[in-house]
């Protein structure tokens, strides 16, 4: 049932994010432009919208606000913490099925990549106990936690406590990580996920009743600007349909939490 979940919010979020939403508003405004000067108009501005959005300078003022909000992580603060009490989640990021050279076909993709790297890192420079929380709504053989698991331990010698791969979406990450934890003394999470998602991320764990020390990466909207920034590029809407992701996430668990209470 989760995985039909699933798959139904991807197809929702595709027609409702960029680029398909200006793909429908566009063949909208193209279908009724011959006889209503409105859909002209819709084409024109869905044209324009898009344009703006593959810009890596509009990108980067959209991103600007998360990146404000929240700093990188004090290492004080992390070495700070003991390791009995306290415990650094990454988070997946999605997964590359079909990925021929590995033996399961699977790969962490370069969001789960740039995570479970940072997450080694600062494992390494707080002693701090490691664990990995993401599934396989997709399919395949082993979720996000096991890949990130395989690429701690095998790669960077960091062993990994625990290993959360039921989840599909950011709140069964807290939902899982939390009841694997519950009776236990760790009750505090330095959380690591980008710097975007951390909002909804962090709203997540602490309604799941664990501590946040927030450990947000890839921060991009501080990067000195070049020529290639004002013109339209994939790396751009990329990052644009990652913060307008995020700002219906946000509202879809504001949403959710209204209906329940």
């Amino acid at each position: 049932m989760d995985s039909i979940v699933w798959s139904v919010t991807n197809l929702i979020a595709s027609m409702i994010l960029p680029p398909g939403v200006f793909i429908v508003l566009l063949a909208a405004g193209l279908y009724w432009g011959r006889t209503h000067r409105w859909a002209r108009w819709l084409a024109a501005v869905s044209l324009l919208a898009f344009a703006l959005l593959t810009l890596k300078v509009v990108a980067y003022q959209l991103a600007a606000p998360f990146e404000a909000r929240w700093p990188p992580l004090d290492l004080r603060i992390a070495k700070g913490l003991a390791p009995d009490k306290s415990m650094i989640v990454v988070l997946g990021g999605g997964r590359h099925l079909g990925a021929l050279e590995y033996p399961e076909h699977e790969a962490l993709s370069g969001a789960s990549l740039r995570r479970t790297v940072f997450a080694a890192q600062l494992a390494a420079r707080t002693g701090l106990p490691l664990a990995g929380s993401g599934g396989s709504p997709d399919g395949g053989a082993l979720g996000e936690a096991d890949l990130m698991k395989n690429l701690l331990e095998n790669g960077f010698g960091r062993h990994v406590t625990l290993v959360e791969d039921k989840s599909f979406d950011t709140r069964q990450n807290a939902l899982y990580v939390a009841k694997a934890l519950a009776g236990g003394k760790i009750r505090t999470v330095v959380l690591v996920t980008d710097v975007i998602h951390m909002p909804r991320a962090a709203r997540a764990f602490e309604a799941a009743g664990l501590k946040v020390v927030p450990a947000p990466m890839d921060f991009r909207a501080s990067a000195p600007l070049n020529v290639t920034d004002f013109v339209p590029t994939v790396k751009g809407l990329d990052l644009s349909r990652y913060v307008l992701h995020e700002w219906v996430g946000a509202a879809w668990y504001r949403m959710r939490r209204a209906i329940a209470g």
